[in-house]
């Protein structure tokens, strides 16, 4: 496990140096911000300027080795620039490997210095009778449910016509048991998307489909194929989810957003804008 440390220039996570079980604490760089963007007059001793970059999912980050440095780290800048910080002789690929693990903490990170983090984006339940959810695009009313000691078990989560039906005992872990709800389902419904559409866009994905919280961002690609989705997707309407998996299988050709990658979306999906416009407008507020 990584540690975190918030300092001058944002958050930065270290981890134990690669080959290595112990723990080594977070070092503050904070007094170094400068250095990181002068020219090599300025740099802090130690620091070697390589110009590597490391590309993981659709992010880019600025390499930056130091003869000094014990361990493997991560900052996110206040302007959201990725700083990967690297002992001197570390394998590229093997810190490439590493900081993949914590790609979650990044996307998180990133979502807090742009102000739209996963409170702000998304609407956070209060699981009070009568609250609305969203499943596939359709609008429940949330009744809380008593169960008795001696009743028969019934799931946490269940729904029945218009009502999602939570247990009232699980309430303080509510946000939790909805994840979790919603994960479960996400995983076979986003798989059989990625296979209906994956040869119509005419690339093979990853074998694997990946459903986890993604803080602000609704889905990614790696560079090895594997499709990331948040499992908030189950929220939107069929129409959508269609479009954003559309969306991430064209990132399979098109790495970035070119004008050829959106071209390539309007080939497998004419009706793209309608849905990213959706997306847009009203996905924070489900």
């Amino acid at each position: 496990m990584g540690r975190a440390c918030f300092s001058g220039v944002g958050a930065t996570l270290d981890f134990p140096t690669i080959g290595q079980q112990q723990r080594v604490p977070v070092r503050r760089t904070g007094r170094h911000r400068h250095g990181l963007h002068g020219g090599r007059a300025c740099q802090p001793r130690g620091i070697l300027i390589l110009n590597e970059t490391i590309h993981l999912d659709d992010l880019t980050f600025r390499v930056q080795r130091s003869a000094r440095r014990k361990t493997v780290g991560v900052t996110v800048e206040r302007d959201a620039s990725l700083v990967a910080h690297l002992p001197k002789h570390v394998d590229i690929d093997d810190a490439t490997a590493l900081i993949r693990t914590k790609l979650v903490w990044v996307y998180q990170k990133l979502a807090a210095h742009k102000d739209i983090g996963r409170e702000a984006v998304f609407r956070r339940p209060e699981f009070v009778d009568g609250e609305g959810f969203y499943f596939l695009g359709r609008h429940y009313r949330l009744k809380l449910v008593d169960v008795g000691a001696g009743e028969p078990p019934v799931p946490t989560v269940r729904f029945d016509g218009d009502r999602l039906l939570f247990k009232r005992q699980q309430v303080a872990s509510g946000e939790k048991r909805i994840a979790e709800y919603y994960t479960r389902a996400a995983h076979p419904y986003l798989t059989g998307a990625v296979n209906r559409w994956k040869g119509i866009v005419g690339v093979e994905p990853g074998r694997y489909v990946q459903v986890m919280d993604l803080g602000f961002r609704w889905a990614s690609c790696s560079q090895d194929g594997t499709l990331n989705f948040h499992w908030r997707m189950m929220q939107l309407p069929p129409p959508v989810i269609d479009y954003v998996v559309v969306h991430e299988l064209a990132h399979l050709k098109v790495a970035d957003h070119s004008a050829a990658f959106w071209n390539e979306v309007a080939r497998v999906l004419p009706s793209y804008q309608t849905h990213r416009n959706w997306l847009r407008d009203k996905g924070g507020e489900l």
